[in-house]
C-alpha cells in the first residue's frame, strides 16, 4: 500500500479503536454503577429488580464487545509458542488459515445475528422487567462480528512480518 492510503487507512482503524475503546469502557462503568446500586439497594433493604436484568444485558453488550475487540491483534485465538516452532512457510500459512477461518465466523455471526435480530423486531420481544426491546440485546451479535472483522483485517495491514 502506498504511504498516503496507509496513512488514511491508519486514521481510520484509529478512530474505530477509539468508538470500540470507548464503548467497552462505557459497559464497564455501566455494569459497576448497576452492581453497585444493587448492592446498595440490598443492604438497605430495598433491592431494585431491574438492576439483576440490566446486569446481564450489559454484561452481555461487553462480552461480545471484547470478543470483537480482541481481535486487533492476530495472535489472540493461536498459539504463536507453537507456531514459532514450525518451518517459515507454514507460519505463514497458518496466519492466512487463522484469518480466512476467522473471518468466515466473524460473517457468520453477522449474517445469524442480524436474522435473530430481525425475528426479535417480527415479534416485538421485550424483557421482562425493564422492558427493553430484546433486539437492542441481539444487536450485540452482529456488531462483535462487524467489529471483528475490522480488526482482523487492521491486524493483517499493521502486522507485515505475519504476511
Amino acid at each position: 500500500m502506498k504511504k498516503r492510503q496507509l496513512s488514511k487507512l491508519n486514521k481510520l482503524f484509529h478512530i474505530f479503536n477509539k468508538i470500540t475503546s470507548v464503548f467497552a469502557i462505557l459497559t464497564s462503568a455501566a455494569i459497576f454503577v448497576v452492581v453497585i446500586w444493587q448492592i446498595v439497594g440490598r443492604l438497605i433493604g430495598h433491592p431494585a429488580p431491574w438492576t439483576e436484568e440490566l446486569t446481564r444485558f450489559i454484561f452481555i453488550w461487553m462480552i461480545f464487545l471484547g470478543i470483537g475487540i480482541g481481535f486487533r491483534k492476530v495472535e489472540s485465538a493461536r498459539v504463536t509458542v507453537f507456531l514459532k516452532l514450525l518451518p517459515q512457510f507454514i507460519q505463514k500459512i497458518s496466519v492466512w488459515i487463522y484469518s480466512v477461518a476467522t473471518i468466515s465466523f466473524f460473517i457468520f455471526m453477522v449474517i445469524y445475528g442480524v436474522e435473530f435480530m430481525s425475528q426479535q423486531l417480527a415479534t416485538n420481544e421485550t424483557s421482562s422487567v425493564v422492558s427493553l426491546p430484546m433486539w437492542v440485546m441481539g444487536m450485540s451479535v452482529p456488531c462483535a462480528g462487524v467489529i471483528g472483522i475490522i480488526n482482523v483485517i487492521q491486524s493483517l495491514v499493521y502486522d507485515r512480518e505475519l504476511i
